[in-house]
């Protein structure tokens, strides 16, 4: 006869046989069916608020974005220029596989009365007043032009701040334009826009590989040459005070090469 311990030791090695081939037989199942109610169309998503540059294939081609709206918003007083609307949208023409983008006119909101403003209460402006977000089919970019300086650097004219999303510093704009001996302010914001759309299609190294090394490391995402749009000094009030001509810059074959790599012209 067999003793009690036996029994029970039979029994639980029986027991733990069971419960393992019932969790097998769970296990499997759930691998081969892991929703037994799939969504037929998932709902759209876009993350509109990562890193400038991250998104640089979205702008570039045309695999899941075919059109793209720019969205430009200014506060009282610091409308941009028709001019320099009109040529951000010849530049993306020029360099973006779309097949149509639309500059939408710019529309004024509150000032906000400060001599300075941080990224953070520029972020917070953008998702109270911006009202045009990324959808099936449709990208879509965001400008806002504030009455005051960056509270980082105050001779900055202007900053990308999110993958979609930039801001240009309407006071010192005006501060380094229209003057005796200064260039007009539809020069000043041409270049500046244009600079920092191209943070967002990825230059320098900001989201599209570089085909050949022209990255400035010592200023961060800039390009090393000195008349190519993407300098790093290009969106500052000292360019326009020392270097600047009159003429805007322009993409070097370096950064032109990087986009056309990346899907772009």
């Amino acid at each position: 006869m067999f003793s009690n311990v036996n029994i029970s030791q039979k029994l639980l090695v029986l027991l733990t046989f069971l419960i393992s081939i019932s969790f097998m037989s769970c296990s499997d199942d759930t691998m081969t069916n892991p929703d037994p109610n799939p969504d037929p169309d998932p709902p759209f998503t876009f993350n509109s608020e990562a890193n400038p540059g991250s998104s640089a294939e979205a702008f570039l081609t045309s695999d899941d974005f075919e059109e793209l709206v720019v969205e430009i918003q200014y506060m009282e007083g610091y409308r941009p220029t028709d001019e320099a609307v009109d040529q951000l949208k010849t530049f993306l023409e020029e360099r973006l596989n779309k097949d149509s983008i639309t500059m939408m006119d710019p529309a004024v909101i509150p000032a906000g009365g400060q001599n300075a403003y941080s990224a953070d209460q520029i972020r917070a402006l953008e998702e109270e007043h911006r009202t045009v977000y990324p959808e099936e089919g449709i990208l879509s970019a965001y400008f806002i032009f504030v009455d005051g300086e960056w509270d980082v650097s105050d001779n900055v004219l202007g900053i990308a701040y999110y993958n979609t999303s930039m801001a240009l510093f309407g006071a010192k704009i005006e501060d380094a334009s229209d003057g005796l001996f200064q260039h007009g302010r539809d020069k000043i914001e041409t270049t500046v826009m244009q600079h920092e759309f191209g943070h967002i299609l990825g230059l320098v190294n900001n989201g599209v590989d570089m085909q050949e090394n022209h990255q400035d490391e010592e200023n961060g995402k800039h390009c090393d040459e000195s008349t190519c749009l993407m300098y790093y000094s290009v969106r500052t009030t000292d360019f326009f005070a020392n270097v600047f001509e009159g003429t805007v810059p322009e993409l070097d074959e370096a950064c032109i090469a990087d986009l056309r790599a990346a899907g772009g012209r």
